[in-house]
């Protein structure tokens, strides 16, 4: 050993540990190229090693890679397969791989360091659990949930039996096999696991320890799903209070807190609770970025649906007004942004019967995703839906016929002759036909539009009973009275309470 080599190392590891990466680089850079020029192997993989640990923790992970295979394939062939430094290497790539996002990767020495430490250890020793949890990560992270809930389970095992259900790495594996559950879907498994999980590491370092805060996120997240808004607000609220420790009260991460909390408390029908979180983000974003804003936008927005939802209408329109006009100028008005704040006004006078304030925000969302997203796509055809209930409620029976029968042939070619939709459609042209006096078109498509929703949707649906409805008026109107009564007899029995 070189004492050049030690000199350079001793002064790059030290760097690195002060946080001199800058030092760190250009030391253990030296450290490699003096192990190269001595042509000892061990000495070699060390360097590589620590040069890699380095761009590790810098995040250069390309840079780290080739580094920690050039000192496992080293150590492999030197040492034994139960090593320490070929554990430590294993350990290092498997880590390296998951932080790149390469799962598939990562998990090939992640199974070997499981295997290594099983064969050395003894299959229930605490370490076995912690290469197991770590691959039940990989599992996850690559979206295997059922492979990853059982070996979260066997580590969860494993590490109860050797440090007791009241462990902080306990606490850790069971918030892991709680996430796994909501990745399945299972809530109702979830949440007692996230709280049990809660408990422990509040117990074990405290109630405002930031380490609580992932836990918490997970637990309001899945009240949130179970309908238990009471609960995903105090879980916020405690969530809250943390970050607020941890982070600077204009922190970024806690104004997003402080949203979330506004909207939890909208879903529980707190609206001046929720308004009044609102603002206190509003004020923060509009003193870091000025009131043309995209990002004060979404909070106006927000505030405005707060008061939609508490019957202050006025209000809500000016501040979704407000909201739309300052992502026109800022983000265009053809963006995202203002495509999504016309879809806030259509809605807002669309679901309170303005049908001609509505009228000119539906043809602007239609057009704009007419451009976007082109006449197939559903998201354009949501609007010229809405488009034509707005021409049919003013009574502009030409236009909402010529937007119909667009909308008939976009969803024939779309969905096939036979979809709900089209029947949909029809049934609707049939309307404005018997209206118009047209009555053998419109029977053509009252017809057409009972025998698909007949076909599709069964004989007891309730579409079924409001196109014998409308059929029913067509027969009395063309004096076919006893037909007539016939079908509404038919519908009423459909629509009839059970």
């Amino acid at each position: 050993m070189s004492m050049q080599w030690e000199k350079y190392f001793e002064q790059g590891t030290e760097a690195f540990a002060e946080g001199n990466f800058e030092q760190a680089d250009a030391m253990l850079k030296a450290a490699l190229a003096e192990a190269e020029r001595l042509d000892d192997k061990l000495i070699l993989a060390m360097s590589a090693d620590r040069l890699g640990e380095l761009y590790f923790e810098t995040q250069h992970y390309q840079e780290a890679e080739p580094l920690f295979i050039q000192a496992l394939q080293i150590r492999e062939s030197m040492l034994s397969e139960f090593d320490d430094l070929v554990v430590a290497s294993l350990n290092n790539l498997s880590a390296l791989y998951f932080f790149q996002g390469k799962h598939e990767l990562a998990e090939g020495p992640c199974k070997r360091l499981t295997e290594i430490y099983e064969k050395v250890l003894g299959p229930n020793n605490p370490e076995v659990a912690t290469s197991v949890n770590n691959l039940a990560l990989i599992y996850a992270a690559e979206g295997k949930d059922r492979q990853a809930e059982e070996l979260y389970k066997r580590a969860l095992d494993i590490k109860e039996k050797a440090l007791g259900r009241r462990h902080p790495e306990v606490g850790d594996i069971l918030h892991n096999l709680a996430k796994v559950y909501m990745a399945l879907g299972r809530y109702d498994e979830a949440r007692p696991l996230l709280q049990e999980s809660l408990d422990v590491l509040e117990e074990s370092f405290g109630p405002e320890d930031a380490d609580l805060m992932p836990i918490l996120i997970s637990l309001a997240a899945v009240c949130q799903i179970l309908g238990d808004h009471h609960a995903a607000s105090q879980h916020l609220e405690r969530l809250l209070g943390i970050k607020e420790i941890t982070l600077a009260p204009n922190h970024p991460e806690v104004v997003d807190c402080i949203l979330n909390l506004a909207a939890s408390y909208l879903y529980e029908g707190r609206f001046a609770d929720s308004e009044r979180f609102y603002k206190r983000a509003l004020t923060i974003r509009e003193r870091a970025h000025g009131r043309q804003s995209p990002d004060v936008a979404e909070i106006l927005a927000s505030i405005a649906y707060v008061h939609q939802s508490d019957n202050k209408y006025l209000l809500a329109e000016n501040l979704y007004k407000e909201a739309l006009a300052i992502c026109e100028s800022t983000r265009g008005p053809q963006s995202p942004e203002a495509e999504s704040k016309l879809w806030d006004l259509a809605c807002l006078y669309h679901n309170h019967h303005r049908y001609p304030k509505a009228e000119p925000y539906w043809k602007r969302l239609a057009d704009i995703r007419e451009h976007r997203l082109g006449l197939s796509h559903p998201d354009t055809q949501v609007c010229m839906d809405s488009l034509i209930v707005t021409y049919l409620q003013q009574s502009k029976y030409k236009e909402a016929e010529a937007l119909l029968k667009q909308l008939t042939e976009l969803r024939q070619m779309n969905l096939g002759p036979d979809h709900p939709d089209v029947a949909a459609c029809l049934h609707y042209l049939a309307e404005i036909m018997r209206q118009d006096g047209r009555y053998d078109l419109a029977e053509k498509n009252y017809k057409r539009a009972l025998d698909i929703r007949t076909k599709t949707l069964g004989n007891n649906h309730p579409d079924v009973a409001h196109s014998l409805e409308g059929y029913a008026n067509l027969l009395a109107a063309t004096y076919r009275e006893a037909e007539a009564e016939h079908m509404r007899i038919c519908a009423q029995a459909i629509l009839k309470p059970a």
